[in-house]
């Protein structure tokens, strides 16, 4: 019989081995299969990627397997080949996508353990003298088979009792999963989903005929959660598993409470990053053992290692969280499309904002659309009002207005409550026009200059994209006018404001201060939900999908924090920003958005105060194949650190030019510090349609490789 060879990938973090080494092994190792192999001077773990046959080899004394140390493989057929995947598309190693499907080391700690379960063989009693005995017998009466644990712990069981009870023929002994159920059934849908109205019936029906990934677009308030609330009855009922994915942990307590009362006690799984390594450990194991119908989570949920997978939702797809920033640096919607191909599973995105990257491949027919046009019972969305604060008198209440406060104040006499939204990812200043309300841009990213200062405090604009300089203008470049105002945050004062304006309002402050687990968000969600808070002032986490009735003002304080950014996807996002918040207002009752701004024309504010998503996603998708930005092209970021960064990137840049311009291909190629490195991280920015190409002809020795990037600056 010929030799047998295998691929493992091993538990080594060598990334001169990432992708697996070649061992001999006897029968009995499949695909997936848990193994110790030799390396080096040691004894260490792996998993087997490939089975081989190396005939043409075999002159070559590879080492052998040392131990198989599981009956069952740890990952699927579908997990590996989503994990070959990974490592060609986000330029990888196979142990580095290997890792987010795994719990942390050491793997044989999830493996089943396996114990010795005892049963009676039915025959009679007689010669036996032993009390001992006769109580092991009598405890096995009439049951399927006790562990050796359990006879221990309960009569005090000695091996050598039981030794010789099943010498005598009293007993027989197996080897049994010692952390699984007898006879488990599989677990179904206990409580039907709720009716779903002739328009969420149409979508549901739509997309369960078609195979293509589908994007369920919903106004805020269509009531989307219900549609997802019949697909995964369905897909349980049908004996399959299903992963719903949402973009923050803190979110999962918004679907525990709706989504665990339709299925059996314990057939939900919550994962996400704030849980320990030994609750990850239990969770993995039982979705393992097939316990678990659903799987609800951040994005990490999506590589639960769920045997049947037949349905993945990811709801809120536009999400920026759905970008892992460390390797394997992928993205879950991509990701998510590839492990529904190999699975044969319904890929469903849900959104009332779709990211570009979507919206642009149901427009190319690569995914399906259903449309949820109205609010849940045909409730009407609120009215929007903006409000310009270059005309604003402020006084010692920047960035309030008279307006948003009269409008606070009206709502804590009727008794209602406000949402008011502060965006402090914008730490940086951008200079705007009061004149003509246009930035000052970089011409060759058309994307804002970053305002910075010198240790002497001489005022510099900086593009973080392309890393060009400039010098602060006098006047605007577009309209001359001399009216030119730093935007920044503004946002430091505002809970002290708030307080000294409405001493007797109950306040509640939401940020990652205040929220850090799950539980932190229920408790929010039942303080608001009871009436017993007037104001809830936050970050974005108060933007996305939250129900409270109550709820009829959602401001924006500032939307230019978000509109200024040096990003080109700054737009796309402070758009969805702002219509997400509009789904908080109005959803029992009517509602009113307020949104403060220096730029009332911009289009993001426009055509979100009109809830005219789709034509702000027209307009945008020709704006990016303008400027030759993705979805229209392709981006791959190289990020720098340690010694001298600044200098290697510049190297990088000027090969990759001159691979460009020697080759002819159709990419820029920019270089720069990024924003929050204090100097000490550089980036190298390749964009174009060819950017792939380019890789091939750079050292990337000590270089971070990010496809497809969310972060450019």
């Amino acid at each position: 019989m010929s030799a047998m060879y295998c691929t493992v990938v091993t538990a080594s973090r060598s990334s001169s081995i990432g992708n697996g080494l070649t061992y001999a092994v006897e029968e009995g190792v499949v695909p997936g299969s848990p193994v110790r192999v030799p390396l080096r001077n040691k004894t260490i773990e792996g998993v087997v990627f490939e089975i081989l046959d190396h005939k043409d080899k075999e002159q070559f004394a590879f080492k052998q397997v040392t131990e198989i140390l599981g009956n069952e493989p740890l990952v699927m057929p579908a997990h590996i080949q989503t994990m070959r995947w990974m490592s060609e598309h986000y330029l990888c190693t196979l142990r580095q996508a290997l890792s987010v499907w795994l719990p942390p080391l050491p793997w044989s700690a999830v493996l089943p353990r396996e114990e010795a379960f005892y049963t009676s063989t039915g025959k009679e009693m007689v010669d036996l003298r032993g009390k001992k005995q006769l109580a092991i017998l009598e405890s096995l009466q009439g049951r399927d088979g006790v562990s050796r644990e359990e006879l221990q712990r309960t009569i005090g069981a000695t091996a050598a009792n039981l030794k010789t009870l099943e010498e005598k023929g009293f007993i027989s002994s197996e080897k049994r999963r010692a952390d699984s159920k007898i006879s488990a059934p599989r677990l179904r849908s206990t409580r039907a989903p709720a009716a779903l109205t002739p328009v969420q019936e149409a979508a549901y029906e739509a997309m369960k005929k078609d195979p293509r990934p589908s994007l369920l677009f919903g106004v805020t308030g269509s009531g989307k959660t219900e549609v997802y609330a019949k697909l995964i009855s369905d897909t349980v009922s049908e004996g399959r598993q299903a992963i719903l994915l949402v973009p923050e942990i803190l979110l999962t307590a918004h679907y525990v409470e709706r989504l665990t009362a339709l299925l059996e006690p314990g057939a939900v799984a919550i994962v996400h990053s704030k849980i320990s390594e030994a609750q990850r450990r239990n969770i993995w194991k039982r979705i393992h053992a097939g316990e678990i119908s659903l799987v609800l989570g951040s994005r990490s949920a999506l590589f639960a290692p769920l045997k049947d997978l037949g349905l993945i939702i990811i709801d809120e797809e536009h999400e920026w969280t759905y970008k892992n920033e460390q390797a394997p640096r992928y993205h879950a919607r991509e990701t998510a499309e590839t492990l529904a191909k190999f699975s044969g599973a319904k890929l469903v995105f849900g959104t009332a904002t779709p990211s570009l990257e979507t919206w642009s491949r149901t427009k190319n027919g690569r995914y399906h659309i259903a449309r949820l046009p109205n609010r849940y019972r045909d409730l009407p969305l609120p009215t929007v009002r903006v409000i310009d604060l270059a005309e604003a008198q402020f006084g010692s209440l920047y960035p309030f207005t008279k307006p948003l406060l009269d409008a606070i104040g009206d709502r804590l006499h009727k008794k209602e409550q406000s949402v008011l939204f502060l965006n402090r990812r914008g730490v940086a200043s951008a200079i705007l026009c009061l004149k003509c309300r246009r930035r000052v841009i970089c011409t060759e990213s058309q994307l804002p200059f970053t305002l910075h200062h010198t240790s002497k405090g001489r005022p510099f604009l900086l593009d973080h994209t392309t890393g060009l300089m400039a010098d602060v203008p006098k006047d605007c470049p577009h309209c001359q006018s001399v009216e030119l105002r730093p935007i920044g945050a503004g946002t430091q004062k505002i809970e002290i404001i708030l307080r000294k304006q409405f001493p007797y309002a109950r306040l509640i402050r939401a940020d990652s201060d205040t929220l850090q687990r799950p539980e932190d968000m229920h408790a929010l969600l039942q303080t608001m939900r009871n009436n017993e808070a007037d104001i809830l002032l936050g970050t974005q986490a108060v933007v996305k999908g939250l129900d409270l009735p109550n709820v009829t003002l959602a401001a924006v304080i500032l939307a230019d924090v978000g509109l200024s950014l040096p990003h080109f996807r700054a737009g796309e996002r402070i758009f969805q920003l702002l219509t997400q918040l509009t789904g908080r207002s109005g959803r029992a009752r009517p509602g009113e958005v307020i949104i403060q701004t220096f730029r009332p024309e911009a289009p993001e504010v426009l055509l979100a105060a009109k809830h005219e998503t789709e034509t702000y996603m027209e307009n945008e998708l020709k704006l990016r194949q303008w400027t030759q930005y993705p979805p229209s092209t392709d981006m791959i970021r190289l990020l720098l650190r340690g010694d001298d960064p600044g200098i290697r990137a510049q190297k990088l840049r000027a090969d990759a030019l001159k691979k460009v311009e020697r080759d002819h291909l159709e990419a820029k190629v920019h270089c720069a510090p990024t924003f929050f490195g204090g100097g000490k991280e550089w980036q190298v920015l390749l964009r174009g349609r060819d950017v792939r190409l380019i890789l091939s002809s750079l050292d990337l020795q000590n270089v971070s490789i990010d496809i497809d990037p969310m972060e450019t600056v």
